[in-house]
């Protein structure tokens, strides 16, 4: 059912507003008893008709009702109240005034620095602040500027990135150091669209480092920002939609004061960390609550809607151990694409659907490392997950009865006692570390 305004100032226009779920304009149309909606006089009239104040004024998010026309199939992406400047002006300073004394200490916050909160925001991506504080600080002491990490190798930058995961990260990072002194004279560029240009930086990120580094008036639209803007403009459809996104980008604009871009940022990453949490949002302590358009209409649960839970894979994964007399451990190193790439890992491989543990690693080495193997014992299980698959990896203590080891490039040997440059993947580190332990090291 629609509820039709009627002006009592004046009969050339009228609002209607849906009682579904957004709140759309309709069209202009003439005066009369002709109009949609309304019959002749003596005839039923088909919608409630109030008269309308002047004073009373609705405002209305432009960009959904575009979104709504001619949207073929899916979620259609709605927004609410509020939308007047006035009332966003309203909302930008009181997110300010609570980030005057609720904002996080973090160390990449006490620099303006570009390439110091490069670094930050690099490592910040997919993963949470308390973790990322230690490897900031231990990466910037071995990479003290932005020529220092161009010049580097690149087995040296994955080192100090071991343990902190996304390792794709580190070899964009290290990429993007190159760019920066070739191209841009080895200063960090202040422009969002030359950030966005770097490897693994994309609009968000980009965003960050133009508002935090420089001060530029740029949105942001990070995990935290993304559920932050759309609670508060009740904003539905999937956040991650093409339809949706764009909304979002533009709602996360307008919460930006003129000359208050690094504030903004700041201050909408901060309050989806701690007040507008992904579950059990705590609307209470939220200086935004009574202006926001989810609080008020009961929606902070179901927005961003959740995503259906999918079915994470788990795989065993076999490992060969060899060890020399001096008991160091044989290493290769993974292809430079991938989850893991670049990394250095025991030769593993994945144990066939039917097959024993011991038959996959005899098939395994014989195909990839053209040895025959002798599996002398179980040295250690671990058991790891990672962001879209589980693993057990069972490492085996193994020799070799036919065949040599492969050496030279993409190998090597891990010392004795783990010392050494080579970053490992979190599950093979722990292996290492089982085998130390039972050897006494």
């Amino acid at each position: 059912m629609s509820i039709l305004f009627r002006s009592a100032a004046s009969t050339h226009s009228r609002i209607v507003i849906s009682r579904a779920r957004g709140v759309f304009p309709a069209k202009t149309a003439e005066a009369g008893p002709a109009r949609r909606g309304i019959r002749k006089r003596g005839g039923r009239r088909n919608r409630s008709v109030i008269d309308w104040h002047p004073s009373f004024r609705v405002f209305f998010p432009d960009s959904v009702a575009s979104h709504r026309e001619g949207t073929g199939g899916g979620t259609i992406p709605t927004a609410g109240a509020p939308e007047d400047p006035r009332t966003v002006a309203r909302i930008s300073a009181a997110l300010l005034r609570w980030f005057r004394t609720a904002a996080r200490p973090m160390a990449w916050r006490e620099t303006r620095d570009p390439y110091r909160i490069l670094v930050s925001e690099i490592m910040l991506q997919q993963t949470r602040v308390e973790t990322v504080g230690p490897y900031y600080e231990r990466f910037l002491s071995k990479f003290p500027d932005v020529r220092t990490l161009a010049r580097s190798r690149p087995d040296d930058v994955l080192k100090a990135w071991e343990g902190l995961g996304y390792y794709s990260r580190a070899r964009n990072l290290h990429r993007a150091a190159g760019i920066i002194v070739d191209r841009h004279g080895a200063r960090v560029p202040c422009t969002v669209e030359a950030l966005e240009a770097l490897p693994g930086v994309g609009r968000s990120t980009a965003g960050a480092i133009a508002a935090i580094a420089f001060g530029a008036d740029a949105p942001i639209l990070d995990a935290n920002a993304r559920r932050v803007v759309a609670r508060l403009f009740a904003i539905e459809g999937d956040p991650r939609s093409a339809a949706t996104e764009k909304i979002l980008w533009e709602r996360s604009a307008r919460l930006v004061r003129k000359g208050k871009g690094r504030d903004t940022a700041l201050a909408v990453m901060d309050l989806g960390a701690v007040v507008c949490l992904p579950k059990a949002p705590r609307c209470k302590e939220c200086p935004l609550r009574f202006r926001c358009s989810s609080c008020r209409r009961g929606l902070q649960d179901s927005i961003p809607p959740k995503r259906a839970g999918k079915t994470v894979p788990h795989h065993d994964i076999v490992a060969a151990v060899f060890r020399r007399s001096d008991g160091a451990l044989f290493l290769m190193r993974r292809p430079s694409d991938g989850l893991l790439g670049g990394l250095w890992a025991f030769p593993s491989g994945k144990r066939a659907p039917g097959e024993s543990l011991e038959d996959g690693l005899r098939r395994f080495l014989r195909e990839k490392l053209h040895v025959r193997a002798v599996i002398q014992r179980k040295v250690g299980i671990v058991r790891h997950a990672y962001s879209h698959y589980r693993i057990t990896l069972h490492g085996f203590l193994c020799g070799t009865a036919r065949g040599a080891l492969p050496s030279g490039e993409g190998t090597g040997w891990l010392p004795g006692r783990g010392e050494g440059t080579f970053a490992l993947p979190r599950a093979d580190r722990k292996l290492v570390e089982l085998i130390h332990r039972e050897a006494g090291i």
